[in-house]
């Protein structure tokens, strides 16, 4: 299944940069007054992606070296909508959030365009305390009457972002039972510089994957594993380093993400990715 991202695909370091964010938080850490840095184009291992917004809201994303087209919708300052549509498959999601505008659902669903066939994972947030929330979900796959379940228990940062989660779950095996499985994401260790996409209007609030984590800053280190307890060794994981340039704001021009093998001792490929601004 298509990993489904707010700012579309990349979105997956030696040197990093350490001096402090000290430019003024009015301006969003530019060098001018020119309102809000915003990310226009990504170049992610070849694939070009631009970037349209109406003021701070995110509008559009094309893939130029794709063709796909992703559209946002919004309710107020809330992103409840996004829908990618490429030449024989679509991808939406959808959000609601609670009464402290805090994310409380959101469904994905990919659909064949030609076969009509659909697969849907639905999330479910229930907040325990101010640092910690109750993710649960359901997956249904397209040819398959089985259904995945499972539950995260998140602890966030003091800023609201995602730092840590357990995780059990029950996941369909080829012979059409069901696999448990437990597992943790480690505490993401995040830079002091600034994520391109931190001045797009409701973006922070989204919690839930590695690229939507609700953190301002970028992610320097990442490791989610699930470990089926079949006796095989059987697993899913999502383990990778990322290293940065950064322009004179503190925003990313350039990042070099490495991913490695499930023992986390062998890199398996590497992806670069270059972004570029309205202003600086």
């Amino acid at each position: 299944m298509k990993k489904s991202f707010l700012l579309l695909p990349v979105f997956f370091l030696a040197s990093c940069s350490s001096s402090d964010d000290t430019a003024s938080p009015s301006n969003n850490e530019n060098n001018n007054s020119s309102g809000p840095v915003l990310v226009t184009k990504m170049v992610s291992d070849g694939d070009t992606s631009t970037f349209t917004y109406s003021g701070s809201k995110i509008a559009q994303i094309k893939n130029i070296s794709t063709g796909e087209v992703t559209l946002f919708g919004y309710s107020g300052d809330l992103i409840t909508q996004q829908v990618t549509t490429g030449a024989g498959i679509s991808y939406k999601t959808t959000y609601n959030y609670d009464g402290n505008s805090r994310l409380s659902k959101k469904v994905y669903t990919e659909t064949n365009l030609v076969s009509g066939g659909s697969s849907t994972v639905e999330s479910n947030y229930a907040y325990l305390s101010s640092n910690s929330v109750k993710i649960t979900y359901t997956a249904n796959f397209t040819g398959s009457s089985a259904v995945r379940t499972g539950t995260k228990t998140a602890t966030l940062n003091a800023d609201g972002s995602l730092s840590s989660w357990t995780e059990t779950a029950s996941v369909p095996n080829n012979t059409g039972g069901f696999h448990s499985a437990t597992g943790s994401l480690q505490p993401i260790v995040y830079d002091t510089k600034n994520t391109p996409f931190k001045n797009i209007t409701g973006f922070l609030k989204i919690i839930d994957t590695e690229d939507e984590n609700g953190s301002t800053h970028n992610i320097l280190s990442y490791n989610n594993f699930l470990n089926y307890n079949n006796g095989t060794g059987g697993a899913e994981w999502g383990i990778f380093k990322s290293t940065y340039e950064y322009n004179d704001s503190g925003y990313p021009t350039k990042n070099v993400r490495t991913y490695y093998n499930k023992t986390g001792s062998g890199i398996t490929n590497s992806e670069l990715t270059t972004y570029e601004y309205n202003h600086l």
